[in-house]
């Protein structure tokens, strides 16, 4: 037995669903992507294809590393669908697993790993005033995490756990990481308006404010770290971590903010949660529209229903903001300083088949800290970002879209990090069909990639990561998405130059 569970509950807590969302890639850029284009652009919300855009339920997930890649015989599509060959099976039919399905690079740079989910739920979007104003109403669940600047040999450890023999015995020393994982819910309201429409010359502008409730955190920033992996001498099947040097930082909160929290006014805009903020949306977008004329009918107004740009340049500020965990009734912040004379041993009897609540009580224990005597506030910044996209109409229902993310925020060390990507889709759209390509640099344009997303009526489906699918070129990541929602298009423009019909007169009586 070893002192894996430790090393896992230390090292990836929340990461199996959690830094910062994907950006949709294949459909944020749509037409028709209603609601969800708000997330990337609250200006899109004007002059919509849609009367009212009504999103049912929405998700994503995605993990990406610079550290291990996927190497086993058969994809992620397959694990999850169970539809791996009889090859890849034991006798029982379960499908096989082994260690070496994962492919380590090791290069002596800092590991990361990011991964994250995006839950988006029932939201509105309604179309007024002649198309020319919108507003909307959304809500979403963001599962965050990230780890970052972890130094090769503990994120080796993480990896393995205490049972390789070359990670036993051996002193490592300066040794560094920071985590930081969030559970957010999240109320937006958009605002989006026709600033302009010159004929050619066509500008739009939208705002979200954001409501963010912060139901979960756990942060941790190693800053120095020397320790050893020993085998216990009375049992020699068990190893424990000894550390002799280790400053550092690590906060949570309580597993009460988690379990009692209830989507009341006082827990939402209240002081009940363990942690709550405001964000903001700002966007901008320009239409240029050489051939305008053709969507009006009778040369007056146009039709709402059809897309009326040769090209579309838009640009946003999103989740700017922080969330503040403030209720010290739930929330708590240690700092750490052990040297030799305060030497730490993390023992297998006290992390061997707990949960992660009770592994951060086993932590505390093992630091010897009081968590009543240690309530203090922290704050975490939204993942920021710079947004920028070119929308060009190669023909009717044939465009090609260009989008660059930048991150702007996350510079503290336990803010969620923001992705930078570089992305370039083709994509063919029409009403009830849509299908688009992305290839994108992800990972802050570390990795390239290749997606591949659908709308087929009301449901879209997609992934940014079709590598990590369909296991091609080893990938180091993965990322699926999916929707369900319900449109209601315009309706025509009645033509002011119908044809004048005298109305029916009954014909005077004859006099005799």
């Amino acid at each position: 037995m070893t002192c894996h569970r430790l090393i896992a509950i230390l090292g990836f807590s929340m990461l199996s669903y959690s830094g910062k969302s994907q950006h949709w890639l294949g459909l944020s850029s749509s037409n028709y992507a209603g609601t969800n284009a708000l997330y990337l652009n609250p200006a899109h919300a004007a002059d919509s294809r849609f009367k009212t855009y009504v999103n049912l339920v929405g998700n994503d997930f995605f993990i990406i590393n610079n550290y291990l890649s996927y190497d086993a015989p058969y994809s992620f599509l397959g694990l999850i669908t169970n539809t791996v060959s009889k090859k890849y099976r034991s006798e029982r039919g379960l499908i096989l697993w082994k260690d070496s399905y994962y492919a380590e690079k090791l290069n002596g740079k800092p590991k990361h790993l990011h991964t994250g989910g995006d839950l988006r739920g029932p939201s509105i979007q309604y179309a007024f005033n002649q198309n020319r104003m919108a507003i909307a109403l959304t809500t979403r669940g963001r599962y965050l995490a990230s780890l970052t600047n972890v130094t090769e040999p503990l994120a080796r450890l993480i990896r393995y756990g205490t049972d390789p023999k070359e990670l036993q015995n051996v002193p490592f020393t300066g040794q560094q990481a920071t985590l930081s994982t969030n559970g957010l819910v999240e109320l937006g309201a958009t605002f989006g308006m026709v600033l302009a429409d010159n004929q050619e010359d066509f500008w739009k502008i939208g705002v979200t404010v954001k409501r963010l409730v912060g139901v979960y955190n756990l942060h941790a920033q190693i800053q120095n770290a020397d320790y050893s992996v020993l085998v216990e001498t009375i049992n020699p099947e068990r190893e424990f971590i000894f550390t002799n040097q280790l400053q550092g930082t690590y906060g949570y909160a309580t597993e009460e903010a988690f379990s009692q929290f209830k989507p009341t006014p006082q827990w939402l805009f209240g002081k009940q949660s363990a942690g709550g903020g405001w964000g903001l949306d700002v966007g901008v977008v320009y239409e240029y529209r050489p051939e305008v004329y053709k969507f009006r009918r009778g040369g007056h107004q146009p039709d709402p229903n059809q897309n009326k740009y040769k090209f579309r340049l838009s640009a946003a500020i999103t989740d700017i903001g922080a969330v503040k965990y403030r209720n010290l009734n739930y929330v708590r912040e240690f700092d750490v300083n052990k040297d030799n004379n305060s030497p730490v041993r993390f023992s297998y009897l006290l992390f061997n088949n707990i949960g992660l609540f009770n592994a951060v009580g086993a932590v505390n224990k093992t630091l010897e800290v009081s968590p009543d005597e240690n309530a203090r506030p922290f704050t975490v910044g939204l993942p920021t970002s710079a947004n920028v996209s070119v929308d060009y109409q190669h023909k009717k229902n044939w465009y090609l879209n260009a989008l660059w993310v930048q991150g702007l925020g996350g510079r503290k060390a336990f803010d969620i990090k923001p992705q930078s990507v570089l992305a370039v889709t083709p994509r063919y759209e029409t009403r009830w069909l849509e299908v688009a390509t992305p290839l994108a640099l992800l990972d802050n344009y570390s990795k390239l990639s290749i997606g591949l997303a659908a709308r087929l009526g009301p449901i879209v489906i997609g992934t940014d990561h079709l590598g990590g699918i369909i296991n091609l070129g080893n990938p180091r990541g993965l990322d699926f998405y999916f929707a369900l929602y319900a449109p209601f298009f315009h309706r025509k423009p009645q033509d002011p130059n119908k044809c004048w019909v005298q109305p029916y007169e009954k014909p005077a009586k004859r006099r005799r």
